[in-house]
Formats: structure tokens, C-alpha cells, sequence
């Protein structure tokens, strides 16, 4: 009896030995497998037919030639790894390829169920949806595919300027623009810079406004204003950028904006547009005389080339004007020197008028010009550059300080001042 008993442990220790040496070896194919090597499928599955990513490189490698072998397959990959949603979303390419949408969407709402945060299951199930014609479907799943992933924009944008720029198709887009998920502003900014129409932008932007769910953010606003200046609607573009500024900017309006300096510029808009560099520092700074508490002081440093890189954007009627304003002076060594220029923008470029050239050095003290817009100029700008043709003129050592600059109308036109 002892030695029947100790038969049948060896016996079981034997099984278990060679049990425990087949799942490893099987194991080991199957990481094979894993690492880019779809042949070891086969070996993986000798030593164990239970290995479900064994079962579903043999699925893919026969999927052509024996589809009903395919699917028994991806049925025992899945039995084995529920968790594993790649048996879910084969079997569910399988039933939408041959004709059988209703199956592969329920295939899919479990891998989805699965791993919510997968992006390629989002993907899948949005071009399901896609090609059964329900759209509002397919824009969730890629919405969510963003969200989890989102370099997929790069993928998915594409579609949906498609859709944003086809009428028939554009509304299912609302209730994303009224949702304003995080991808949105991205989105937007595409498509107000890729529509050959000006329409769809019109559009979101207000479906945006009308959304009771986001506001519409100071980033969208920027986009749309900048899409209606490049379309020359600049009324329309001038009274959106109204809309979004606060009561202490309000407060700053005028002919000119801001022209005490009194406020940070924003550099979008019709408002002031400042940008400095490592020879020309622009800020706003306090110094003795001024008036206020800011003033726009410029600072170059062995600068060369051309400035012009303190502007705002103006829409005046036509008629004549007169700008005024005070400035200082500080060392400002240049053969050019600097100068206020005016001039119109729309619908051709032409200078409207300057200031005296700006060196030197001198005590706060006024200045003042005036110009003329024509009947036909419908935007124009008033800007800050250096003096001169020859690239000797440009380079720019010293400071300058400008404030209280404003601008008022003089008459209607020249026709109406003269009294002819």
C-alpha cells in the first residue's frame, strides 16, 4: 500500500513538474508573440491551447482563409481573458465586414463597457457609427477618443472640419460646441483658420454664445476676432472685441484705445499690440512728468533692422483728425530715428500721415499731426517704427517714453473744413 502511494505521488509530482515547464515554455512564446513574433503563436499554443494572446495571433494569421475557424478562436481568447477587449473588437470588425452592424455594435458597447479610456476602441466604434449613417454616435466616440488621447487630433480633426463645413451635416456638432469639452478650443481655432467660408465660423461661434453650459473663453474670442479681421469684416470684428472687454478697459475706449497706457496690453484686437525683443524692451513703466500712473517706455540696446513693433489697429471714419500726444526722450541714438505713422489698412495700404522724427534727448514736451482718412478706408492703424531707407538708419541705441497719446476729428473732410 505504502508503495502504491508513493507511485502515485511521483506520478502527480511528474504532472505537476511537467505541467508547470509547459505553462512556462508556453509562456515564453507567447511573450515571443507579444514582442513581435506572430510564428511563436503556434508553439505557444502545442504546450498550452489556453493562451488567449496565442489564440488571437492564430485568429489574425487565418482570419482570410477560414473566417468561421477565426471566430471559434476569438470565442476561446475571450473565455479565457474577458478583460481583453482585442477578441471583442476583431469579432466585432468580422460581424460589421460582413453585413451584421446590429451584432458589431453590440460587440463594441462591450469593449467600450470594458476600457473606457482606450482610445482605439473609441475609434472603432466612432467609424461604426459613421458608417451606419448616425452621426451624433460616431462625434461621441471621437469626442471621447480626444479626450483620452489627444494627439489623436491630428487624426481626427480632419473629420470633423468636414463636418463643420457641410450644412447638411454641421448641426451635429452643437452639442459639442455647447459642451465645450477640453479639446474644443483647439478645434475651433482650426477651423476658423482652414474654412474657405467664413459662414461655419460664424456659426460655432454662435452656438458658443448661446451655450448655457461654458462661455465662450477670451482664446475663442481671439480666434474669431483675428478670422473676421482676415475676412475684412471689421465692424463685426471691432464689436465682438467690445463685447469681451470688462468695465475698467471700457472705461479706456475712445478714437484711440488706451492711449495713456494705463492697462496691460493684451496684443490681440484693437487693442495695443506690443512685442519686444533682446535689443528693443517694451513695457509700461513709471517715471518723473507723466501723467497717470504708466507711460510706454521703450528701451534699445545695439539694436539693428527695422522696428515696428508697437501698433493698434483703429476704425475711424472718414475725415479729418489730429493726433496728439507726449513724449521724452532719453539718449536715443539713431540716424533715423522713430515716428508715429498712420495708416489705412483696408482695402489697400497707404500711409495717412506721421509724426516729426523722434532723437536725442529732450524733457517730457508735446507732439501732434494730422491726416486724413479717405472716403474708401475702412481700417486703418497707427504705429511706432523707425525712420529711414538704408539699414544704417535702424540701428537704435537709448530710451523713449510716449504718453497721454489721442486722437479727435477735426472735420468731416478737407471739402467740409476748407467751406467749399
Amino acid at each position: 500500500m505504502l508503495i502504491v502511494r508513493r507511485g502515485l505521488l511521483l506520478a502527480l509530482t511528474a504532472l505537476l513538474i511537467w505541467r508547470v515547464a509547459a505553462l512556462g515554455l508556453s509562456t515564453h512564446y507567447v511573450e515571443r508573440v507579444e514582442a513581435g513574433d506572430p510564428g511563436s503563436a503556434t508553439k505557444a499554443l502545442a504546450w498550452s491551447g489556453r493562451q488567449p494572446e496565442a489564440l488571437l495571433e492564430q485568429a489574425a494569421a487565418m482570419r482570410e482563409k477560414d473566417p468561421s475557424g477565426t471566430r471559434a478562436l476569438l470565442v476561446r481568447a475571450y473565455a479565457e481573458n474577458p478583460a481583453n477587449t482585442r477578441a471583442l473588437t476583431s469579432l466585432a470588425a468580422m460581424a460589421q465586414g460582413e453585413g451584421n452592424s446590429e451584432e458589431a455594435a453590440v460587440l463594441l458597447g462591450a469593449a467600450v463597457g470594458l476600457t473606457p479610456s482606450d482610445p482605439r476602441i473609441h475609434r472603432r466604434a466612432a467609424r461604426l457609427w459613421a458608417a451606419q449613417g448616425d452621426l451624433d454616435r460616431a462625434l461621441h466616440h471621437w469626442s471621447l477618443s480626444i479626450e483620452v488621447d489627444p494627439s489623436g487630433r491630428a487624426q481626427i480633426f480632419p473629420i470633423l472640419l468636414r463636418v463643420a463645413q457641410d450644412p447638411g451635416t454641421a448641426t451635429a456638432l452643437r452639442p459639442l460646441a455647447e459642451a465645450h469639452p477640453d479639446w474644443w478650443q483647439a478645434f475651433f481655432a482650426e477651423l476658423a483658420k482652414r474654412s474657405h467660408e467664413i459662414e461655419p465660423v460664424r456659426v460655432f461661434y454662435a452656438w458658443r454664445r448661446e451655450s448655457t453650459q461654458a462661455p465662450v473663453t477670451e482664446a475663442e474670442r481671439k480666434t474669431y476676432v483675428a478670422r473676421l479681421i482676415r475676412d475684412a469684416a471689421v465692424s463685426e470684428a471691432y464689436i465682438e472685441w467690445v463685447n469681451g472687454l470688462g468695465r475698467p478697459q471700457r472705461a479706456q475706449l475712445g478714437l484711440l484705445y488706451n492711449g495713456g497706457f494705463e492697462l496691460e496690453a493684451t496684443n490681440w484686437g484693437f487693442d495695443w499690440h506690443l512685442r519686444g525683443s533682446a535689443t528693443a524692451r517694451i513695457e509700461r513703466a513709471r517715471i518723473y512728468g507723466m501723467d497717470g500712473e504708466k507711460s510706454l517706455h521703450l528701451l534699445f540696446s545695439r539694436h539693428q533692422g527695422r522696428f515696428a513693433n508697437a501698433f493698434q489697429p483703429l476704425l475711424l471714419d472718414p475725415g479729418v483728425y489730429r493726433l496728439t500726444g507726449r513724449v521724452r526722450i532719453e539718449s536715443l541714438e539713431t540716424q533715423g530715428g522713430l515716428k508715429w505713422v498712420l495708416r489705412c489698412l483696408l482695402p489697400d495700404t497707404q500711409d495717412l500721415g506721421e509724426s516729426e522724427r523722434f532723437l536725442g534727448s529732450n524733457e517730457w514736451r508735446d507732439f501732434g499731426f494730422e491726416f486724413e482718412v479717405p472716403e474708401a478706408c475702412r481700417m486703418q492703424e497707427i504705429r511706432l517704427e523707425s525712420a529711414g531707407k538704408r539699414h544704417v538708419e535702424h540701428k537704435i541705441d537709448g530710451g523713449a517714453w510716449f504718453d497721454r497719446l489721442a486722437i479727435r476729428r477735426v472735420s468731416a473732410g478737407r471739402t467740409s473744413a476748407d467751406g467749399s
